[in-house]
């Protein structure tokens, strides 16, 4: 294995540090507080997916938006513009609602279908449809409209929900549907059955990345047993199946340890991407510090370990719209001061 990438999706920070929730103590996480002090750390301007796009060799996907890519290879019907519409719930104060990383769902197959069912019979007469993805996110289906500027929601976590709403010619009907929306789920049967479970609600769908259905993209000329035959990927995002499936190649499911990816023995490059908030979800007595963690102890760190005994010749390490790049040489550069917890990442 020549080189591992591995995103974590919904990995914001405050942009100051000493933040009550992003600092730790030191040690809590090895692997990224080594990759911090010793790798060489650049600023993503374009975020995650554009650098994953550019480094496949698909610079001509780096600035598509994320729903178009996702609706590679999908079923889009007559369909013009597709967004991607992520379960979310919302949680109410005196002055104000708020959202957390648990607050972003990933609904079971068996619900997201029921809950498209049901809006195809609400929304018949309004030319939008949702179309279940297997991260557990929908595709919002629908005709040309004005192009809204839109924040994905785990972006939100940081800047804020006041911050976050849609911008541009066609934020407001975005935003009226999104309304619409919300009205149809408040007192929708599966949110009482959620409820009956001790589940959150699913209050909203958080409407982001709209684009084209069709990126103006051509599949990549491969072997069919992954992108070039050579790059594999791993995760549920939406955007990640899509990217692959230009390339013509299928993404993996995670594993539960980074060590399982090696178990291919032609891949020379391999991309993981990973979420807090299902690590969150499977442990609900868990803090943010506490996933993080998990996440280090189970692909960070070991693939530093694969990089220290010379398995791998570099690592990149994708989060908070930073870049953490590792060679195993970089170990030597001692002088470099370690920070504690996510620091270097802010």
């Amino acid at each position: 294995m020549r080189e591992i990438v591995i995103v974590v999706a919904d990995l914001y920070l405050p942009a100051e540090a000493g933040s009550s929730w992003s600092t730790g103590v030191s040690g809590a996480m090895p692997g990224l507080e080594h990759a911090a002090r010793f790798g060489a750390r650049s600023v993503l301007e374009r975020g995650w997916r554009d650098r994953l796009a550019r480094w496949l060799g698909r610079d001509d996907l780096a600035q598509a938006a994320p729903a178009s890519v996702a609706a590679a290879g999908l079923q889009t019907g007559d369909a013009q513009m597709a967004w991607i519409a992520t379960p979310v719930h919302l949680t109410a104060s005196l002055t104000s609602l708020h959202l957390d990383h648990r607050s972003i769902l990933r609904p079971p197959p068996s619900q997201l279908e029921r809950l498209a069912q049901d809006f195809a019979a609400a929304f018949r007469d309004s030319g939008f449809r949702l179309q279940p993805l297997p991260c557990g996110d929908f595709l919002l289906l629908g005709p040309s409209m004005p192009q809204a500027l839109t924040t994905e929601p785990a972006r939100s976590l940081v800047g804020g929900l006041a911050q976050s709403l849609p911008g541009g010619a066609g934020a407001p009907l975005l935003r009226r549907l999104g309304a619409e929306i919300e009205m149809w789920l408040h007192g929708h049967p599966l949110n009482q059955m959620r409820a009956s479970r001790g589940e959150p609600a699913v209050s909203a769908l958080w409407l982001w990345g709209g684009g084209p259905t069709a990126p103006h993209a051509q599949p990549a000329l491969t072997d069919g047993s992954g992108a070039t035959g050579l790059e594999l990927a791993f995760g549920s995002d939406a955007y990640v199946r899509g990217l692959w499936h230009l390339q013509g190649g299928e993404v993996r499911p995670l594993p539960q340890q980074l060590p399982e990816i090696f178990s291919y023995p032609r891949a020379q490059r391999a991309a993981l991407v990973m979420e807090v908030a299902q690590v969150l979800h499977s442990n609900p007595k868990w803090t943010v510090l506490e996933a993080v963690a998990e996440l280090d102890r189970r692909f960070v760190r070991p693939a530093l370990q694969a990089l220290g005994r010379g398995a791998v010749a570099s690592l990149l390490v994708l989060a908070n719209d930073r870049q953490l790049a590792v060679r195993s040489r970089d170990r030597l550069k001692i002088w470099r001061r370690s920070r504690p917890g996510l620091e270097g990442l802010q």
